[in-house]
Formats: C-alpha cells, structure tokens, sequence
C-alpha cells in the first residue's frame, strides 16, 4: 500500500520523510530545494506530517465528496480520483 505524506494542505516529497530525534514522521514540501550554506552545509526545510493517506492499490478512482474532504484522523484510506490530496482538507482553514 502506498502513502502520501501531508502538512496541513501541502504534500511532502516521498523521499525526504523520515522520523526524527524526536520520532515524528517529518519531510520536505514538494516544491522545496535545499540551500547549501557555506560553513553550514545542507539546509532542509522538514515539516511535521500532521496527515497520512494511505493508497489502496486497486482504487475504485469514484468521484471525491464529502467524506473525502471532511475525512478525520491522521491516518486516511483512499480509493478515489483525487489520490488522496483532498483527504481531510475540509478539517483546514485558511486565515
């Protein structure tokens, strides 16, 4: 099964996540390069994964609704169209 990796609305690259010092599954968004600093070396911009959807690997790919958009927990299942980007994005306001 695969799984998709979230903080708030961003998605977090598959390969930057991994568990931190402190045991939280941690990654970088997307669109995130990191910057070499001299002296400093890589700077990352890991971000806590507050928001796991899982990937069912034969999804029925149904039309997303508001299961799909009010979906709670940290943990979600998918199986429909959006591949998971809309699971629990009800449960978040923009300010």
């Amino acid at each position: 099964m695969n799984a998709l990796y979230f903080n708030g609305l961003t998605e977090l690259k598959l390969k930057s996540i991994h568990t931190d010092k402190n045991n939280k599954i941690v990654g970088e968004p997307l669109d995130y390069v990191p910057v070499y600093v001299q002296g400093e070396g890589w700077k990352h911009n890991y971000l806590p994964a507050n928001r796991i959807v899982r990937l069912k690997l034969n999804p029925s790919k149904h039309e997303c609704d508001a299961r799909c958009i009010n979906a709670t927990g940290r943990i979600m299942n998918c199986e429909c169209s959006c591949g998971g980007k809309n699971h629990g994005k009800g449960a978040f306001s923009c300010e």
